[in-house]
């Protein structure tokens, strides 16, 4: 609520609160009077997130500007660690960035409850939830780019995830807060805002995320390529990347990422997921046509100049032509092809530019991939009834007719749960044939599904046999770091 005709009033804003807690925000304070701070309009107080409670404190400065993070809950953090690394992150961006800090103070609002996450920016603020006993090590893997566990399965929060949270939720204030997408700003309140641009402002943020972690120092280029390759397998086993472009993502938010179902994952793809990959590919190509010379780091400093600083919002031919610049020449195909378009992704032409490419010719563990027998249906264990709760478009399972919402009954006239069906199913091979008792409603009937056969090869990205003198200068420039070392 605002009033009308009053959006850029300023306005005070002053917090009754008891003795004993503290407030926190990004506002400036009215000097002299306790918990009262002013806003210069509504889109700034509207933006300004506001914590009032017992909380604890860390603070540091970064080019004698002062962060704090207020942490409202226990947890098994290390405050001096997270002090320190949250410092790399800030001091890593703002070089990106051009080196010019662009408020008079940050702060990180930290939530730590037992099952919470995400993060949402403001112009010298974020509110961040996480797991409060989430600071824990990532878990060790058995062989080098392999995940154990198989590349869907899922993760537990770690200390590098919240890193990665607080990188992220930092680069918006350049991305998003100050270089906007056509529709983000200043906002429309009565309506929804529709933008084709979400996979830049959140996904090329995303890709961001990971890349200063790199930089900072706060992992290994082997950690870095590992999370881009298990980002490459996850996109690919989405049907809906065939469906729906990442334009067509972003402008459908309103109506279609916050209200998912069943047969999302075939209908349509995350514009956060095939954003942040579109990131990395483009930054590669504009290193590519460029012989190294730029980069979309110049890309996003260009935007923060001549867009932001010129007081101009961008539209998507707007962020095509700040690429095309930083190449040198057109980059048309790249954009109709992956960004408008949905056509499969090149990994390794882009991989190539700096002397790496994608290898699937190893399973989880380590062993040579082999075909394995594929269902194409996920399932949950509710009680005592196992339910499909997903078909993936193109599988046996599709194309045989079990649908989402079944109730697995029996295998191959055996009572089933989840347990004893992946290890029946893991034992079978391609081209063999399952009966699956199932009601569907209240009907019961019988399916025999020829099951289909799948590579088991997890993802890995590795240095190509010999990669030249040029490969390995790009490569340098781009994570910092020797190719191979």
């Amino acid at each position: 609520m605002y009033p009308e005709g009053y959006l850029n009033t300023p306005s005070t804003m002053h917090l009754l609160a008891p003795q004993s807690w503290q407030v926190a925000t990004g506002l400036p304070p009215v000097p002299g009077a306790k918990n009262t701070f002013r806003a210069e309009n509504f889109d700034v107080l509207y933006d300004s997130p506001v914590e009032a409670s017992n909380f604890k404190t860390i603070s540091f400065e970064v080019k004698g500007v002062p962060h704090r993070i207020v942490i409202d809950g226990d947890g098994n953090y290390d405050p001096e660690k997270m002090r320190a690394d949250v410092k790399k992150i800030v001091e890593t961006e703002v070089e990106l960035m051009g080196g010019e800090i662009p408020y008079h103070d940050y702060t990180f609002i930290l939530h730590l409850r037992a099952n919470t996450g995400g993060g949402l920016e403001h112009l010298n603020s974020t509110a961040l939830g996480y797991q409060r006993f989430g600071f824990v090590p990532e878990p060790k893997e058995p062989d080098e780019g392999v995940n154990s566990a198989g590349p869907n399965a899922p993760r537990p929060r770690t200390y590098r995830g919240f890193l990665s949270l607080v990188a992220h939720e930092f680069f918006h204030l350049w991305n998003v807060k100050r270089i906007r997408p056509d529709a983000l700003g200043p906002f429309d309140y009565t309506k929804e805002n529709y933008t084709r641009s979400l996979w830049v402002a959140e996904g090329v943020t995303d890709y961001y995320a990971r890349l200063v972690l790199r930089r900072a120092g706060l992992i290994s280029d082997k950690e870095f390529l590992k999370e881009n390759a298990r980002a490459f397998q996850g996109l690919q086993n989405v049907p809906g990347r065939l469906v729906m472009s990442t334009e067509e993502a972003s402008f459908d938010t309103w109506i279609k990422y916050y209200r998912q179902d069943e047969n999302s994952v075939n209908s349509q793809v995350d514009y956060y997921d095939k954003g942040s990959i579109l990131g990395l590919l483009l930054d590669l190509e504009i290193r590519k046509q460029s012989q190294g010379a730029k980069s979309l780091d110049d890309v996003m400093r260009y935007l923060y100049a001549e867009f932001y600083r010129q007081g101009r919002n961008y539209t998507p031919e707007d962020f095509q032509r700040a690429s095309e610049l930083m190449a040198g020449s057109s980059l048309e195909q790249f954009f109709s092809k992956y960004v408008r378009g949905r056509e499969e992704l090149d990994y390794d032409s882009a991989l190539a530019t700096v002397g790496l490419r994608l290898d699937k010719t190893l399973a989880a563990d380590g062993s040579k991939a082999v075909e394995k027998a594929y269902l194409g249906a996920e399932l949950v264990q509710e009680g005592e009834r196992l339910r499909v709760s997903r078909v993936y478009a193109g599988s046996p399972a599709y194309e045989q007719g079990l649908n989402s919402g079944d109730q697995i009954v029996a295998l191959n006239n055996m009572r089933a749960s989840k347990e004893f069906f992946d290890a029946r199913v893991a034992e079978k091979h391609p081209g063999d044939l399952v009966s699956l008792s199932i009601f569907r409603a209240d009907d019961l009937s019988v399916l025999l599904i020829k099951l289909g056969g799948r590579l088991d090869g997890v993802y890995r990205i590795i240095p190509a046999d010999k990669p030249t003198a040029e490969q390995k200068r790009i490569y340098q420039s781009w994570l910092g770091s020797t190719l191979g070392g």
